[in-house]
């Protein structure tokens, strides 16, 4: 049987698993796996291989000799009678028009050539706008709240299902609308098994859509959609997130097992407002902790507040027989933050990072390895981050900003609420026992995403039709569940 301890490090049995070494800005915490339903219903389709022709020369020899037929004959001229040419104007004229021909052609190709790339531009301008903003409402300070089935009314027309396909299969997931002409918000992780994918949308009405990828990002596991010539979808209200409070009832709206199914609604409570969770791509994000029901195919569906307001993106669920109703959702000041940029850049531009690696060293550890004080103990310091050269391995950074550092997490708590390029104070205490005060800028950590064009790059570990307790470590962090 497996437990977390206080530092969410696993327990088996008697056997504690100690932390690896992490990498800033990273906290170790149960592993995050990806959740979609896969269909296996195509074949794939052999190519055929092309044959190539051998060039082959005739052979004149015979015997080793070459018979006179074969060789080189010349004809003997007598230049003496010929009158140098001294019109060159017919030669001039054909000259010309050629030039000229040649220079419409050019003209042509630029003309065609320049309306490819200008459409092509106009198409990136309607994915990449610095007019979308989203913002975050209040939460009401007066009232009782909705009914489910007010809430449920509330959110239907907001809430999508998504197909995502390839020629070997789909996975399906849920959306939220995030604006009248269609972008959509989900999760990244919804396609990281998929070549290539294609997307289909499915609204309340059953209508169905096509939808291009606009961008994603892997750190938050966020990403956006666009549904493709259409507007007039309703917008949800979200609210701010910052105001949760723990016991506060919520609701798991999306679109489970089947992205063309009605939407679903499952109530809970809010368990935990702010919880680290360790995802797959090494990145412990601070997550709202419910125990609304998250199913297969709820990836990217709201939680919403008693209020209707969209309070998070769902995107996780602890997994396994030792567990029940543990699921997470991104908060909707992280969905602010990072959405928008996509949308603006096609990328996150100011996330912050330290850039380093290093093992944390809690109270427990630095009572039992007899260490000077708690900090994090240098593994290795990037070559991109204003650290190196001024930080070595086996050095301990004790402060940052003046606040003694007991835990990991106070740290990534200091570098989320920064931006790439602000300056911090970092104190660090050497083998040695000199202790000293350091400047450093936080880098960007701008992160990639799951999305590819190239088939091998497929993360097939997100497909995989194993039960949770059958992949190594059960018990793991599913996205969300629906392996």
């Amino acid at each position: 049987m497996e437990d977390f301890n206080e530092n969410n490090e696993v327990i088996s049995g008697e056997e504690t698993v100690v932390p690896e070494t992490k990498e800033t800005p990273v906290n170790e915490s149960p592993e995050i796996q990806q959740d979609v339903a896969f269909d296996e219903t195509a074949e794939n389709s052999d190519t055929p291989e092309s044959a190539g022709l051998n060039d082959t020369k005739p052979d004149y020899s015979y015997g080793g000799v070459t018979p006179d037929y074969a060789a080189a004959h010349f004809n003997k001229i007598n230049y003496t009678d010929q009158k140098p040419i001294s019109d060159y104007s017919h030669f001039g004229k054909g000259l010309k028009i050629f030039c000229a021909a040649l220079a419409v052609v050019i003209l042509l190709v630029g003309v065609c050539a320049g309306g490819y790339f200008l459409g092509r531009g106009s198409n990136k301008a309607n994915f990449y706008r610095n007019d979308v903003k989203l913002n975050l409402s209040a939460k009401p300070k007066s009232g009782e709240g909705m009914t489910a089935a007010e809430v449920y009314n509330e959110l239907n027309e907001s809430i999508v299902g998504i197909r995502v396909y390839n020629s070997n299969g789909a996975f399906d997931a849920s959306g939220v609308i995030y604006t009248e002409d269609g972008y959509v918000i989900t999760n990244d992780h919804i396609y990281s098994s998929v070549a290539a994918p294609k997307f289909k949308i499915y609204t309340f009405d059953g209508k169905e859509y096509a939808a291009e990828y606009v961008a994603g990002d892997t750190v938050s596991d966020l990403a956006v959609l666009k549904i493709k010539d259409s507007s007039g979808f309703k917008v949800p209200e979200f609210g701010d997130s910052n105001e949760l409070v723990c016991g506060e009832n919520v609701f798991a709206v999306g679109r489970p097992n089947d992205a063309s199914d009605e939407t679903s609604i499952t109530a809970g409570i809010i368990s935990l407002t702010s919880r680290r969770v360790k995802s797959k791509t090494n990145y412990a994000s601070r997550l709202i902790q419910t125990d609304s029901a998250i199913n297969p195919g709820s990836s990217g569906g709201a939680l919403v507040n008693m209020y209707g307001q969209v309070i998070g993106i769902t995107s996780s669920k602890l997994s396994g027989e030792n567990y029940d109703r543990i699921g997470f959702a991104i908060p909707t000041v992280t969905v602010k933050r990072v959405v928008d940029q996509l949308i603006s850049s096609g990328k996150v531009t100011d996330r912050a990072k330290l850039g380093i690696t290093y093992t944390e060293i809690n109270s427990i550890v630095k009572e039992l390895e007899n260490r000077a004080t708690t900090g994090l103990l240098v593994a290795s310091v990037s070559s991109d981050s204003d650290l190196y050269g001024k930080v070595s391995k086996d050095d301990i950074i004790t402060h940052i900003n003046g606040i003694e550092i007991t835990n990991d997490d106070m740290v990534l708590d200091i570098i989320e609420s920064s931006k790439a390029g602000d300056t911090i104070k970092v104190t660090v205490l050497s083998p040695s026992g000199e202790e000293t005060e350091i400047s450093a800028k936080l880098g960007a950590n701008i992160g990639e995403s799951s999305f590819s064009l190239d088939e091998s790059k497929a993360d097939n570990s997100s497909g995989s039709d194993k039960l949770p307790d059958e992949q190594p470590g059960g018990g793991t962090f599913d996205f969300p569940f629906g392996d």
